[in-house]
């Protein structure tokens, strides 16, 4: 009888051991799990964040406010058909930059939406109320390139300007922190009276504090015969695409 009671009382204490050290591991591993998952999403929004190095400051601060919030970037690029000019060989640069920042931020990170006006002014876009249908996408980031081409020989430039900055002023009204970023369309071989255009979108940006993406600095020069292999016609080709592509993903991604 003594040697039952000592036998159940062992294996009892020997049970307690064995839950007590049951319990202690789950804590342990509870607290492992609620390190692991905050820490890494911390770590992950810096070396995120590290990524912006290339942009401006104030770009910087509206993605950082963004990741913090767990809220998507919202990145609107609108343009002409020099955007989207497309073939099976050829992808678009947006495009070209919407993979790009998925597989550098993750997926989670930017919406990226495209609005393409084929084959029409900015009068026109102004008379169907484009600007009204961009604006009410409520970008957080806006990069338009204003149809100069398709303005070229049909709207003087100072109206071209005056339809820009109405897209703006639209886009402002939805959302007055939203960041913009204007650009031309593509550099021609020998341009005329599209160059003068350029230099004057440039002016506008520069004058009203707007930030400019010059991507004409990479591409060959007008005066060369060079370009021509970077066009299908007046739109970049694959080549030209992809040339335009690396500018904004450089810019978006800091290596």
């Amino acid at each position: 009888m003594k040697n039952i009671i000592i036998i159940l009382l062992c294996t009892v204490a020997i049970s307690l051991i064995f839950l007590g050290k049951v319990q202690y591991d789950n804590k342990i591993a509870q607290a492992g799990k609620v390190t692991n998952q905050d820490q890494p999403s911390e770590l992950v929004n810096n070396n995120l964040l590290d990524l912006t190095n290339n942009m401006s400051v104030e770009l910087q601060n509206i993605i950082k406010k963004k990741m913090d919030s767990e809220k998507k970037i919202k990145v609107l690029i609108v343009g002409s058909d020099a955007i989207m000019n497309s073939d099976s060989n050829n992808l678009p640069w947006p495009l070209q930059v919407e993979n790009a920042l998925k597989e550098n931020y993750g997926i989670h990170t930017f919406d990226v939406e495209i609005m393409n006006f084929e084959k029409i002014t900015t009068n026109h876009l102004i008379e169907i109320k484009g600007h009204e249908e961009i604006a009410a996408v409520s970008p957080d980031v806006l990069i338009i390139e204003p149809l100069l081409l398709n303005d070229n020989g049909f709207v003087k430039m100072e109206d071209t300007l005056g339809n820009l900055e109405m897209i703006i002023n639209s886009v402002k009204k939805i959302n007055n922190e939203a960041y913009v970023i204007i650009q031309p369309p593509n550099p021609i071989y020998e341009p005329d009276t599209y160059l003068d255009q350029v230099t004057s979108l440039e002016e506008y940006a520069m004058q009203n504090n707007i930030e400019y993406f010059n991507h004409w600095e990479i591409w060959p020069d007008t005066s060369s015969e060079n370009i021509k292999s970077l066009l299908q016609g007046t739109f970049p080709n694959a080549k030209g695409q992809s040339i335009w592509a690396d500018f904004i993903i450089e810019y978006f991604i800091s290596e």
